[in-house]
């Protein structure tokens, strides 16, 4: 057994830690191991690539949401300051839900 199969078999090791794969199916050469450790990097490239792109949409929504509701909240204060009826304000308010929400389609 070499050198580069002792390596190999460390930073398969190594990688098996980060990640939720196990050493349980072992590779017998330094081909497969490498092999393996190609498969596994890859693995987590491509993991940590989806959990970005989930992470980003789930920013952007949030800072969507946040806005609508800056936006909802400057109307509620300019209502108040204009004392418009309850009555009236309430149909304000639906307009703009259903405004808004016809708009985000």
């Amino acid at each position: 057994v070499g050198s580069a199969y002792y390596y190999t078999t460390a930073l398969h090791w190594s990688l098996t830690q980060f990640t939720p794969a196990s050493m349980e199916v072992v590779p017998t050469n330094t081909f497969e191991r490498v092999f393996t450790i190609a498969v596994m990097l890859l693995a987590v490239i491509l993991f940590s690539s989806v959990l970005s792109s989930i992470t980003s949409s789930m920013i952007f929504l949030r800072n969507l949401t946040a806005e609508r509701r800056k936006q909802m909240s400057y109307v509620r204060r300019y209502m108040t300051e204009k004392r418009v009826t309850l009555d009236l304000g309430n149909r304000i308010t639906g307009y703009l839900r259903k405004y808004n929400y016809a708009c985000s389609q």
